[in-house]
């Protein structure tokens, strides 16, 4: 009996390691912009957040653990979080970006930089290796309609991207 209790125990912690390693792996801000500055030429894909966001939450605990998402996220982008009230001044391709408080309030001026001035939360941004940039996605969605539009943007990128070049 022992030793049946100690391989379901096993076998839970090896099934609970393979669901962590399919989710998505998120990054910090500085080390996103690393690995674009160390070659990696994924677009970043910022999840713009703010601790009191209920959509925030939802995203975080239906669409972002959707394993198709998280599969498709990671593949495809650099994956980053990112408090648009986070009081640390940030460095970001080389210019630094500070708290701005507005009474008892705040914001975090790259956010306000990402969003274009448009602060909505929850955004997702993509950025690419000059720091622009050059989509943002706005407000939760369930994983199927993420999905596909995040999909759909990758694709008009690309698209330009090629037209570009």
């Amino acid at each position: 009996m022992k030793n049946l209790f100690i391989l379901f125990f096993a076998l839970s912690i090896i099934n609970l390691s393979a669901q962590d390693k399919k989710l998505i792996q998120w990054r910090n801000l500085s080390e996103g912009d690393s690995l674009q500055v160390h070659g990696d030429n994924r677009l970043l894909f910022v999840d713009i957040f703010t601790d009191w966001c209920g959509p925030c939450k939802f995203l975080d605990k239906y669409t972002f653990q959707n394993l198709e998402v998280a599969s498709y996220i990671n593949e495809n982008f650099i994956p980053v979080k990112f408090n648009a009230e986070s009081k640390e001044s940030i460095t970001f391709k080389g210019n630094t970006f500070d708290y701005i408080t507005n009474g008892q309030a705040g914001i975090q001026s790259w956010a306000y930089y990402a969003l274009g001035g448009n602060l909505r939360y929850p955004s997702m941004v993509l950025i690419n290796e000059r720091g622009e940039t050059v989509s943002v996605i706005s407000g939760f969605m369930q994983p199927e309609e993420f999905l596909n539009t995040i999909k759909n943007v990758k694709s008009q990128l690309d698209q330009n991207l090629v037209k570009d070049n």
